[in-house]
């Protein structure tokens, strides 16, 4: 009911606006767009909240497939089972050296072209996952004499690509590195010293009698599982959400799991060899994040999913409607400054000659009367001497208005001189064009514009002229009225004259 009266009491002329049934039907459109756009937004927000449930659930389901395999193993398989193949062991490793080695190479170019500091941490990751796990596969055939050398280099290969990945998540985001430095020859060869030297102290401290290999090998895989989870947790914890570092969390994940069949397997179990599979699965997962980001920015910073390039698409493509709106309406007001008089705010000569073209293409196609109006005010220069320029600006400006106010919608106001006019009076005759002039004159006559304290009196002289009673161009009309605006000074001024 409020609302019923706050609509009766609207203006009068929006309620008749109403009854016409263009406007109606717009206004019940919009709001008919209106209801439809909030009804489609609302499922589609729901479903878009859905499958990002899902979508997240998913990733989780990848993540701890490996976990799912690794307690089907323990719980089901036979202890006493062994696959001992050193010749399978022997090539798979060396492929994952020479693969590691590749990885490494193509991650350094990433970071060679991008400086971003994540990357080189994560070169060194790989570069130190080859180096010290280059022992285990060579010692494979001495593996029976010296199991805990043999066993060592895993996890001593896990640890220290752990480390590194841990130090590259806490880089992430950081300054990228001048181009100057990224060569710099001592940074890698003092990472290839560290971990030649991991590698050399191994074989040092395990061939030593007196070391129990029992104690120390667990430790190091515990404390690369440690630091695998605390990667898992600074990624979950800084929100970073990108799509290679998605990739970055799954292979943490499958790392992490790895550690764990590796802490309870026995050597050439089958949960042994699960384990080293699930750190391929994770290896090559990471890999091919690498391998992307070099194909594209060569950055895992600026590498992004289809959903934040749409994102991103959809927000240029706002700002595209936007700056294009505001062109139309820069480009709709130069327009308007191109067809107006800066002065009066009245057309100038420019639009009222393409006007009286059009008007008079159209007034010959359909046999419609057309009149031009020529008024020139009446001893203006006086104005400007006696009172000065900007007393003549503001009289000029009091005219017009007065002038535009005795006209109907359809006419066209035009300052076409220092204080000549002209008006264009389509669809009127020589009688009304005559009717129109003289309340124009009128209507100046009993003008008053103050300044300063003083009130001006102008007057204004009109001549008239008709399409096909003076001519049927658009010049013989306007020197026709011209003419007869002479022949208005000529006869004391302040007058109409008409055909």
């Amino acid at each position: 009911m409020n609302q019923l009266i706050f609509w009766w009491k609207r203006p009068r002329t929006i309620r008749s606006l109403m009854h016409d049934g263009t406007v109606a039907q717009r206004l019940s459109d919009s709001s008919k767009s209106d209801t439809e756009s909030e009804n489609q937004g609302k499922p589609d927000a729901f479903i878009r909240r859905l499958t990002g449930i899902y979508q997240r659930l998913l990733v989780l389901l990848v993540a701890l497939l490996p976990l799912m395999m690794i307690s089907y193993l323990e719980l089901f398989q036979d202890p006493k089972l062994l696959f001992e193949a050193y010749g399978l062991h022997e090539v798979a490793s060396l492929l994952a050296i020479a693969l590691g080695a590749f990885v490494t190479y193509v991650t350094w170019r990433c970071y060679l072209a991008s400086g971003e500091i994540f990357l080189r941490w994560l070169a060194l990751a790989f570069l130190g996952f080859t180096l010290v796990y280059l022992p285990h596969g060579l010692f494979t055939r001495f593996s029976d004499d010296m199991m805990a050398l043999f066993l060592a280099y895993g996890p001593a290969s896990r640890l220290a690509m752990a480390i590194c990945l841990l130090v590259a998540l806490k880089r992430f985001g950081k300054p990228v590195r001048p181009s100057e430095s990224r060569r710099r020859p001592t940074t890698w060869g003092m990472a290839v010293g560290i971990f030649l030297a991991i590698d050399l102290g191994l074989a040092a401290f395990f061939l030593i009698p007196m070391v129990s290999a029992k104690s120390v090998i667990p430790v190091m895989e515990a404390l690369a599982l440690a630091l695998f989870l605390a990667g898992i947790i600074v990624t979950a914890l800084r929100r970073i959400r990108l799509p290679l570092m998605i990739i970055y969390l799954l292979s943490l994940a499958a790392f992490a799991q790895a550690s764990i069949a590796f802490l309870i397997s026995d050597p050439w179990s089958h949960l042994w060899w699960l384990a080293h599979v699930i750190f391929t699965t994770g290896f090559l997962l990471l890999s091919y994040g690498v391998v992307h980001a070099f194909h594209t920015t060569g950055s895992f910073s600026t590498v992004y999913s289809q959903a934040e390039v749409m994102k991103q698409v959809r927000q240029e493509q706002a700002h595209t409607q936007e700056a294009l709106a505001k062109l139309k309406t820069a480009n709709t007001r130069l327009a308007q400054q191109a067809a107006t008089d800066w002065l009066t705010g009245a057309a100038n000569r420019r639009q009222l000659t393409r006007q009286a073209r059009r008007e008079l293409a159209r007034a010959q196609r359909n046999g419609t009367p057309l009149s031009l109006l020529c008024l020139d005010i009446d001893h203006f220069k006086t104005v400007n001497d006696v009172h000065g320029h900007q007393a003549g600006d503001q009289v000029l400006k009091q005219v017009a208005l007065t002038m535009q106010q005795n006209l109907r919608p359809t006419d066209l106001l035009a300052r076409v001189g220092g204080e000549e006019f002209q008006v264009l009076l389509p669809d009127a005759n020589s009688q009304q064009a005559g009717e129109i002039a003289e309340r124009i004159r009128s209507s100046l006559h009993d003008l008053e514009i103050r300044l300063h304290g003083k009130v001006l009196k102008v007057t204004v002289s009109v001549g008239s002229a008709q399409m096909v009673q003076d001519g049927k161009d658009l010049d013989s009309i306007m020197r026709a009225g011209d003419e007869r605006l002479y022949e208005a000074k000529a006869l004391g001024r302040n007058r109409v004259v008409t055909g």
